[in-house]
């Protein structure tokens, strides 16, 4: 059986990959702690904060600002509806349109899960000093405005567009 060292190919990949992966084991990791403590995944709470942030959110919007697709949405509000940690009121003017609101319940649970995931953020964090923690959430920031910026976008385009793929080669 071959030994694949993990941390060499972690370190000789694409940071997109790198990113995923970090996040992909942190949420791992803590995921079942939030589930046991708050009756809630890291992504319905995700979701919970979202809408408690913003009353009436609808669904679109949600999708927009989460990056999540159409069906985990569904599936995470349908799961937050259940466990009436929020609520949906439909849209007078609009039968098909609604916003959801958080309940009392869901802001107990809100704030609890803010708790938890502040400390699930200092233990990741830790083996970082302060000044390097805040310039890792700048260039983060950065990135990630640069990466939903229409400039970005019309690079992706235009990269792609003079790729030559497969069949051309």
């Amino acid at each position: 059986m071959m030994t694949i060292d993990k941390d060499k190919v972690f370190k000789n990949s694409r940071l997109t990959y790198r990113l995923e992966t970090l996040a992909n084991n942190a949420i791992s990791a803590n995921d079942p702690l939030f589930v046991e403590k708050l009756g809630c995944n890291i992504r319905e709470m995700r979701i919970l904060r979202l809408i408690d942030d913003h009353p009436g959110i609808e669904f679109n919007e949600i999708m927009r600002i989460s990056g999540l697709d159409r069906s985990l949405v569904s599936r995470l509000i349908r799961s937050l509806l259940e466990k009436t940690l929020i609520l949906r009121v439909n849209n007078t003017e609009d039968a098909r349109r609604y916003g959801l609101f958080t309940t009392d319940t869901g802001k107990t649970c809100r704030q609890l899960g803010r708790e938890l995931s502040d400390a699930a953020e200092a233990l990741l964090l830790q083996p970082l000093e302060p000044a390097e923690v805040e310039q890792l959430k700048a260039l983060l920031g950065r990135l990630l405005s640069w990466v939903r910026s229409d400039d970005y976008q019309t690079g992706v385009q235009a990269m792609y567009g003079s790729f030559r793929g497969r069949e051309e080669r």
